[in-house]
């Protein structure tokens, strides 16, 4: 007979860090231990209780029914253990632990990272960790808390919602303009060099969208890196397809067509549903939500 008692509840930190994070591995990073601590744990854990609270599957951990019922419970004791060891020290409730955001290159550093500042200054036991990719999310979410894509993934367990809109305008630098046929239209850049990326090596289908600004466009240079892009359009190379939130501002940089050419895109914030009750993944989704929208000036300025 199993009874209550027989549970050692300092398992269940293990159990929720591999629910979380899918994998032994990763749920051993994020507690400090190897995986096979995680793995002997979850197993007392299983033996304690008189069943199966994960099941393997080829990308990872999944829950088995009866984990899925415990889940809840679970989070409602590592919340009321943070309560109580706040109340020892007099403190109100800390909100503690590392939130791993994924997100596209751009996007990450130059958006993402400055928002993550003030954050931090209110809250600095949170651990904050940034990965930038721009692959497509996989059904294995053990390697992010949060993720922010260009790309809606159409995934179960993942809560997907809207973060931002954004905008993608033509760029070039003055010496290239200078030396180079006028451009009125969007007509006119068939006579020009461009820069984008590599579409055989893109793997978001939200970026093969050069054909909506020219179908018969020439490509001087190409890179799976828009900064490199940047770069090269500063340098004179041709003409590029940029962010707003990259380029503009820039005194490299000067605009072209704008109010002619304007290329919206969307980013998507994902979080794993056994993460969305979690204090502070809750805790940075809305602050990224309130600062981001704090800045459409950034993301889509005026013409």
């Amino acid at each position: 007979m199993h009874t209550p008692s027989a549970v050692n509840l300092d398992d269940l930190r293990y159990f929720l860090a591999l629910a979380r994070h899918g994998r032994l591995v990763s749920a051993g990073h994020r507690l400090g231990v190897e995986h096979t601590t995680v793995a002997r744990r979850v197993t007392a854990l299983e033996k304690a209780l008189g069943h199966r609270v994960f099941e393997r599957t080829r990308t990872g951990w999944e829950l088995t029914d009866a984990g899925r019922r415990l889940l809840p419970h679970a989070e409602r004791i590592e919340e009321e253990a943070q309560l109580a060891f706040a109340a020892g020290e007099g403190e109100e409730r800390p909100i503690s632990g590392v939130v791993r955001i994924l997100a596209t290159d751009a996007f990450g550093s130059v958006m993402v990272t400055p928002a993550l500042a003030p954050l931090h200054a209110r809250h600095p036991r949170i651990g904050l960790e940034l990965v930038t990719t721009s692959a497509l999310i996989s059904r294995h979410t053990g390697q992010f808390d949060i993720a922010i894509t260009l790309h809606r993934p159409e995934l179960p367990r993942l809560q997907v919602r809207h973060l931002c809109d954004y905008s993608l305008r033509l760029y070039a630098a003055p010496s290239y303009l200078r030396g180079t046929r006028p451009i009125r239209t969007a007509e006119d850049l068939v006579d020009h060099e461009m820069v984008w990326y590599i579409e055989s090596l893109l793997d978001l289908p939200e970026l093969r969208i050069f054909d909506a600004v020219s179908e018969n466009a020439a490509f001087s240079f190409r890179s799976s890196n828009v900064f490199a892009q940047r770069e090269a359009v500063a340098a004179g190379i041709g003409v590029g397809l940029l962010p707003c939130f990259l380029a503009e501002g820039d005194p490299r940089l000067e605009p072209v067509l704008h109010g002619q050419v304007d290329v919206p895109g969307t980013f998507w914030m994902i979080v794993p549903s056994a993460l969305v009750n979690v204090d502070r993944i809750r805790m940075v989704c809305e602050h990224l939500e309130t600062w981001l929208g704090e800045r459409v000036d950034l993301l889509c300025p005026a013409v």
